[in-house]
């Protein structure tokens, strides 16, 4: 059972253009609004001289977007638990907005922890390496004390 799609999405060498507060604002509520995000509340933060970021609260989801102008990067994730809603295509959308020269993009599925093995922990047992290092150091050692033969 899932309960909602997460996308990030890291981009590089952002269009210098796209990256004004007000231009991405706008973008942001149109393609929230073409894919049913249900957008509830927009909030723009100024984090510091070259850094910004824009918060918005959806039905049963979030648009977030951080924004470094002077690196021309930008990180957006886009996440919704309501069916109508498409995140991965809002998402993409922005990306195109933003054309940028490099770009990666993470889907996770919230809610699906697979198989019960998947749950539990790994541990990896140590004592077979150690095992290993002391028969080569027995080993090493009876090569050095070998007579050298004429």
């Amino acid at each position: 059972m899932k309960t909602g799609l997460l996308v990030a999405a890291d981009l590089y060498g952002c269009a210098e253009d796209s990256l004004t507060q007000e231009a991405l604002t706008h973008v942001l509520e149109e393609r929230a609004k073409e894919n049913n995000m249900q957008v509830q509340s927009i909030r723009t933060e100024q984090e510091n001289e070259t850094e910004y970021g824009i918060y918005s609260i959806c039905k049963a989801g979030h648009i977030i977007l951080h924004v470094n102008y002077e690196k021309g990067f930008v990180a957006i994730d886009g996440f919704s638990c309501n069916e109508e809603a498409d995140p991965e295509k809002m998402v993409r959308e922005l990306c195109s907005f933003l054309a940028p020269d490099k770009m990666k993009l993470t889907y996770v599925d919230r809610g699906d922890f697979g198989k019960k093995a998947d749950m539990k922990p790994r541990h990896r047992n140590k004592s077979r390496k150690i095992t290993q290092m002391r028969n080569m150091t027995k080993r090493f050692g009876k090569l050095l004390m070998k007579p050298k033969s004429l």
